[in-house]
């Protein structure tokens, strides 16, 4: 089964330049087979879009990151939540 996470930035911020968006969800224990970010100008637009891209997709689990980027770093707001699976 494959796997996804979406990562919501809050504020509708970007991806802090140079930042590996899916080695960071790895170090915060987020195996992921495709990651997808919804802000500002990358992306989604919201979050249900980008869930339903990794449903149609065939991601059967999928998670949610909250986070807000911070000097080159994804800082998580909570705890990811699980979508689906």
């Amino acid at each position: 089964m494959k796997s996804g996470v979406i990562v919501y930035l809050v504020g509708g911020a970007d991806v802090p330049p140079g930042l590996d968006v899916a080695a960071r969800c790895r170090e915060l224990g987020l195996a992921a087979d495709r990651v997808e970010v919804v802000g500002g100008g990358e992306g989604f637009y919201d979050v249900q879009e980008a869930w339903h891209f990794l449903l149609t997709q065939g991601f059967g689990r999928i998670q949610l990151l909250v986070a807000k980027p911070t000097e080159g770093e994804l800082t998580p707001v909570h705890p990811p939540v699980r979508l689906y699976g």
